[in-house]
């Protein structure tokens, strides 16, 4: 399935703490710990999708600097094409993320002037168009698209991350997506009434909101109240990137393999818990450690399985 996920890619730094606050010490000594790699939702999504076997174009604002250079790279080992990247940023963003030993994590983030970068519909065409779903992981870059999408009648989700309710007006030119998904962060003992009153808002078929450790919640047009779908009991080691992997198994449970919302939702919980206490979550990866994490194949199966195309990171032919 032809994907075009459009959001933020960064170069990641992780920093294990002993605890939140971080007390001062002149120097900490953190042999293999000190971990660089690529994050952002935007990658984060688009990797685990084509790790699921879909064919993923990845846009995103970029510079022409050393973390370009990296996300490229990453890219090309996961088997994302970039030609819908825009290098136009004097610096491609990055991040430093802190987690200590119960999971809990912070992330730093610089946007750079990606902050105030946007895609039009001639940036992505005619790859936009061709998608058999388009995936907005990061709202005001994404903005412009909305009405060429839902003009065209195309299935798009977004992700409209930690909002504040359902009449947050930063989201309202969102509610025409097909799937939208969101965080409970700033909305705890508000979830079910802010999933219903965006169903009574929205044009989305199916609304899911993630709760952390306590799995997600999911909406149909059918229900009469959202579902709770429950996580597995795992330790965390670091939870940064457990809610983009989550999106990213739901929307391929429910677009690709026609399952219920629920199912989906389970899948996603599931992939999620083995990501924030696996080896992984402490930096870079590989792609068969991805679809392990994935529940793709076994760690032990030996060869994986040949992508469904044969294009790669810098191939135009999307």
């Amino acid at each position: 399935m032809r994907v075009v996920a459009i959001g933020i890619a960064n170069q990641q730094t992780s920093l294990p703490v002993e605890r939140f606050p971080v007390e001062y010490t002149a120097q900490r000594y953190l042999t293999g710990m000190i971990r660089h790699t690529v994050g952002g939702v935007g990658f984060n999504v688009a990797r685990s999708l084509s790790a699921l076997g879909h064919m993923v174009a990845l846009a995103s604002p970029l510079g022409e600097d050393y973390p370009a250079a990296m996300i490229d790279a990453e890219a090309y080992r996961y088997n994302l094409s970039t030609h819908l990247c825009r290098r136009e940023l004097a610096r491609t963003p990055r991040s430093v993320v802190l987690y200590d030993t119960t999971g809990r994590r912070q992330v730093n983030t610089d946007l750079t002037d990606a902050a105030d970068f946007a895609f039009t519909p001639e940036d992505l065409a005619p790859d936009l168009y061709r998608a058999k779903l388009v995936v907005l992981a990061n709202l005001d870059m994404a903005r412009p698209l909305i009405e060429p999408l839902r003009q065209r009648g195309q299935r798009f989700a977004v992700d409209l991350q930690d909002i504040q309710g359902a009449d947050n007006p930063y989201d309202q030119d969102f509610l025409g997506a097909t799937y939208i998904n969101m965080s409970n962060e700033l909305l705890h003992g508000r979830e079910p009434e802010v999933l219903k009153d965006l169903r009574e808002r929205s044009a989305a078929k199916v609304l899911s909101m993630t709760l952390g450790r306590d799995g997600a919640l999911v909406l149909t047009r059918e229900m009469t109240e959202p579902v709770h779908v429950t996580s597995p009991e795992s330790q965390a080691i670091n939870s940064v990137g457990a809610g983009d992997m989550y999106w990213a198994v739901f929307l391929h449970h429910l677009v690709k393999e026609k399952a219920d919302a629920v199912t989906a939702a389970t899948r996603g919980c599931q992939a999620a818990a083995r990501l924030v206490s696996s080896e992984p979550v402490y930096g870079s990866t590989n792609a068969d450690d991805l679809k392990a994490i994935l529940g793709v194949v076994p760690k032990d199966a030996g060869a994986p399985t040949p992508p469904e195309v044969g294009w790669n990171a810098y191939s135009p032919e999307w």
